[in-house]
């Protein structure tokens, strides 16, 4: 008998360090839009969303301690990324993408919020973006 399949969704990752709310990630259908409330960020994001993310195709609506995106999903990484939500499973998004769960650190196997990552904005000629250290130092680029 085949497993069903689970239902598109979203999950909210805890940070190791504190508890509090490291990150949230929720899948849109090419049916849903970005925007359930009317908060001004959100809001600005629908409207981005509608300008790149292709027709019909699914993306990822990724919040963390530095910002709201939207990242495109390709129908090769649907099955997969539905399985990793409903698994809570920061560690397989963040293989697919480090866009995906930028709150991860691979190196610990834990989220953590904006209070534990030592982060910083930068903006480095035609590169700009958000990077920081986990606790325990481990540096990653966390969204370009």
């Amino acid at each position: 008998m085949d497993t069903p399949f689970p239902e598109p969704g979203e999950a909210r990752f805890s940070c190791a360090a504190c508890g509090g709310l490291a990150g949230r990630v929720k899948f849109l259908t090419p049916a849903d839009e970005v925007a359930e409330d009317a908060g001004p960020a959100l809001q600005a994001l629908a409207e981005l969303d509608v300008m790149y993310r292709p027709m019909r195709q699914a993306a990822l609506l990724v919040e963390t301690f530095f910002g709201v995106a939207t990242n495109p999903v390709s129908s090769e990484r649907v099955e997969w990324i539905t399985y990793a939500i409903a698994d809570g499973d920061a560690a397989a998004l963040y293989r697919m993408g480090y866009a995906y769960a930028p709150f991860h650190c691979p190196e610990c196997a834990a989220c953590y919020c904006g209070e534990h990552w030592d982060w910083r904005e930068f903006d480095d000629g035609p590169f700009s973006g958000v990077e920081g250290s986990c606790p325990d130092g481990h540096f990653h680029v966390l969204s370009y």
